[in-house]
């Protein structure tokens, strides 16, 4: 463990950068840092030329350095899901990593018609048959390289060596795992709500089994959608009395957000705190984001957690 770098994890939405600093000193891990700072108006990563979207993270990294700088200079970033193409999808496992690169860009072309398969990023995780999914399938997960490119334009600009780029809801899984909370052996359900995304994970073991995501067009679909993919079909064994556990994280989720849910689907969601784990540093300890507003920072706390 003595080789950890400190660490900085941040959180892009659209309306505000969050960031969580680790610090790592004499065998112990160290929270130094849990803030926010809002941009002066939307990043639209789609539409927005790079240089916009640079200006604007700048903007909000400088409010943040004024009020507290950074002790690191390794940083790794959590990001919306509307950047991130996720599908999962059968897979030949007899194929070679290369193969299956090439076979999953023609998959997702098929499903997302409108991008280009030169321009994308992709890792998988390779899900073998199990109890829920009974046949071979991988969790693809792309994004366009401009993206990348734009992270490591502006670590260059302001010293930094990027480190890891990620999904927010795989991110926020990270700090679930390091939590306090126990985690279950069986299966565990987590959902992360954020910027009208509504994004599902089942785990077996520790390990994800079933991911789905949907883009909201109101909060009212939620429980709809939750009690849909706990529906058993012809292509997953599930139903709400399998899960053993199940948490809530997202950018504004709140305990009567989490008990309306619980209400409507009969499933108990948690809220956990990402921190329970770690010392604060002093200052922290009445830092309203530290005391009140833990599980918005999930994503940023995941990433910062991150060493593989």
């Amino acid at each position: 463990m003595a080789s950890f770098e400190n660490h900085a994890g941040f959180t892009i939405t659209g309306s505000k950068l969050q960031i969580v600093e680790i610090n790592f000193r004499n065998g112990q891990f160290y929270l130094n840092n849990i803030d926010e700072a809002y941009f002066t108006e939307q990043i639209n990563f789609e539409k927005e030329k790079e240089t916009k979207i640079i200006a604007l993270l700048q903007g909000a990294y400088d409010e943040l350095l004024v009020r507290k700088p950074l002790k690191s200079n390794l940083v790794s970033f959590s990001l919306p899901f509307d950047i991130f193409h996720v599908v999962q999808l059968p897979y030949d496992n007899t194929l070679l990593h290369q193969d299956l690169l090439e076979e999953f860009k023609w998959e997702l072309t098929v499903v997302y018609p409108y991008i280009s398969s030169k321009d994308l990023v992709i890792q998988y995780i390779e899900i073998p048959k199990n109890d829920i999914i009974t046949s071979n399938t991988a969790l693809v997960v792309a994004t366009n390289r401009k993206y990348l490119q734009l992270l490591n334009n502006f670590c260059s600009r302001n010293r930094l060596r990027l480190k890891f780029v990620d999904n927010v809801h795989f991110s926020s899984e990270r700090a679930l795992a390091a939590s306090s909370t126990t985690i279950v052996d069986g299966i565990m359900l987590s959902i992360h709500i954020s910027q009208g995304f509504l994004s599902f994970i089942i785990t077996q073991y520790g390990k994800p089994v079933l991911f789905k995501v949907m883009q909201l067009q109101s909060a009212s679909e939620i429980p709809e959608f939750i009690k849909n993919e706990l529906t058993p079909s012809a292509s997953k064994n599930i139903n709400k009395n399998m899960i053993e556990a199940a948490f809530i994280s997202g950018e504004f989720i709140t305990e009567a957000i989490a008990k309306t849910i619980n209400e409507q689907t009969g499933i108990n969601f948690s809220l956990y705190n990402p921190f329970k784990n770690i010392i604060p540093e002093a200052e922290l300890s009445t830092n309203k984001f530290y005391t009140e507003k833990f599980n918005s920072f999930s994503p940023a706390a995941g990433i910062a957690y991150r060493m593989a």
